[in-house]
């Protein structure tokens, strides 16, 4: 009994792996192909492929999909394979879909420049948070060269870079040689060390604390004010009762005169 090492069966099962989704890419490029998921089960192997148009994918009842399950069975050598179709919901967010699409434009002779601003283009009006889109290869002359289109933020390390960011992978394949395009897309949600986030609630209520202890003051002020006029009042008038000479003020009488008029 051959026994093969566990090295050599994670390396071939990787390299069946490439295999499959090499012929997948290249069977599915107008379908919007966007990577596939394999998992062993009891019954045999699932393969989940995703995709922007399932239904060029399945084919006119189902007739597409049995093709390509058993080419995958017979080619491949995978004990029943079953194929779940699963629809990408916002494609131009899905890199490897996008870098597809740049790979066909240029197949077709598109301009690299005009082509690459496009897909850029295309991926910041879905929301993206940053692109960075690499061709490389012979794109103008006999040289080799690598021309990059950027716009937004790009995380480049760090825990950001791992999660938030999605890579995508593809190759043209032209009169002067094989171009490679790398498409990286960070998501708009993914969270960043940088960022700042109020809690709404808590600020409400400390701006309405802050007003309720500045009208109380502004009332205590007042009412102190108003105590200060009062007593400035009160003295002011003793000070003019004070002034008054008792030898100015003239003694009237109120008493009735004895004297009555016949």
């Amino acid at each position: 009994m051959n026994i093969i090492p566990l090295s050599k069966h994670f390396i071939e099962n990787g390299i069946k792996l490439m295999q499959i989704n090499e012929f997948l890419r290249s069977e599915l490029v107008r379908a919007g192909f966007a990577g596939i998921a394999i998992q062993k089960t009891p019954l045999g192997v699932r393969i989940t492929l995703k995709t922007s148009r399932p239904g060029l994918v399945i084919g006119k009842g189902g007739k597409r999909i049995q093709e390509i399950t058993d080419i995958l069975q017979n080619r491949f050598e995978l004990e029943m394979p079953q194929i779940e179709v699963e629809e990408v919901t916002n494609p131009d967010l899905d890199a490897q879909i996008m870098a597809e699409r740049l790979a066909y434009s240029l197949d077709r002779g598109r301009h690299y420049r005009r082509a690459g601003y496009y897909i850029l283009r295309k991926i910041m009006d879905a929301g993206a948070k940053g692109v960075e889109i690499i061709v490389s290869g012979k794109v103008t002359s006999q040289r080799a060269r690598t021309q990059i289109f950027r716009d937004g933020t790009m995380s480049k390390s760090g825990q950001p870079a791992q999660e938030g960011v999605d890579k995508g992978v593809a190759q043209c394949v032209q009169k002067s040689g094989v171009l490679g395009i790398i498409v990286k897309i960070m998501n708009a949600n993914i969270k960043m060390g940088d960022g700042v986030k109020l809690n709404e609630k808590a600020l409400k209520e400390a701006q309405a604390k802050k007003e309720a202890e500045l009208v109380k003051t502004r009332a205590e002020e007042l009412i102190e004010k108003k105590k200060e006029e009062a007593v400035s009042i009160i003295e002011e008038s003793g000070e003019l009762i004070d002034e008054v000479d008792e030898e100015d003020v003239s003694e009237i009488s109120i008493e009735p005169d004895n004297e009555v008029t016949e």
